[in-house]
């Protein structure tokens, strides 16, 4: 039966040209990331430690184990956790990279999810522009939105929560604007105009972390965006590095039903430096 062979045939090498495309398109997608990681680091040097912080905030930062000398102008991490996208929705296994500069405001997250990484998830803030783009097989966009000033101050707060996993940039990056409210309460800011970002830290007994909050964050249901008020939290401290970081972390927007923990995750490993 010559004709099932030849449809067969066919059919396979179908296959495998759809199937060099994705891997072909994945490929650049990883490629422009790591173009965007680059950026992080350029045109930046390690620098002497601010000294014009508050007495509070240099006790987080000493607290939290940052470095006065030596620090890099990047750290990397490593994570795996749970998302949600709509609360009481099914959670979405993911694990995920992430670089973070030191010395000026920016990231890039890298994330797998589904069955065999199939679809992957960019989120990102690099010289003060956010994005965020997902790809099923790295070829299929999903979703994508890149520099609007919603975007940006989204990412910049983005920013600015997870100083916990990079408390060197309390000492070293100067764009970062401080102001103590009480022993317990410090608030940090980023950026001006329309995508200006505010958040304030509660500090523990411990002189660490527990929560940052914001007033506002651009929250999208059913196709409207509304601004709600914007939470994480971070527990289970470890020394890593000579740093004193948190191994867990979840954040949550604040809604009218109550709290949706949209992402909780776990701190696999982290090192100072750029992607190895």
């Amino acid at each position: 039966m010559p004709h099932y062979k030849t449809g067969w045939g066919v059919l396979a090498g179908a296959v495998g040209v759809a199937g060099l495309a994705a891997t072909m398109a994945r490929r650049r997608f990883e490629a422009r990331l790591g173009r965007l990681e680059a950026r992080l680091g350029e045109g930046q040097a390690p620098g002497t430690p601010r000294t014009d912080l508050p007495a509070a905030v240099f006790a987080l930062a000493k607290a939290s184990g940052a470095r006065l000398e030596g620090s890099a102008m990047t750290v990397q991490l490593r994570q795996s956790g749970q998302m949600w996208q709509a609360p009481g929705g099914k959670p979405m296994k993911f694990t995920a990279v992430q670089t973070i500069a030191t010395t000026q405001a920016g990231f890039v997250w890298r994330a797998a999810a589904l069955p065999f990484g199939a679809m992957l998830i960019a989120d990102y803030f690099v010289s003060g522009h956010g994005g965020l783009e997902v790809k099923l097989l790295g070829a299929v966009t999903v979703a994508a939105e890149v520099g609007s000033s919603d975007l940006d101050k989204g990412e910049a707060l983005r920013y600015l929560a997870e100083l916990p996993w990079n408390p060197d940039a309390i000492l070293h990056n100067a764009a970062l604007e401080w102001r103590v409210v009480d022993s317990a309460t410090i608030g940090v800011a980023l950026g001006t105009g329309a995508a200006r970002a505010e958040l304030t830290f509660s500090i523990g007994d411990d002189g660490l972390v527990e929560t940052a909050s914001a007033a506002s964050r651009i929250y999208i249901a059913n196709g409207l965006r509304v601004e709600r008020p914007w939470r994480g939290r971070f527990w289970d401290y470890q020394l890593i590095e000579g740093r004193r970081l948190p191994t867990r972390g979840e954040v949550a927007w604040v809604l009218d039903a109550g709290d949706f923990v949209y992402w909780r995750g776990h701190l696999e490993a982290w090192a100072p430096g750029p992607p190895s």
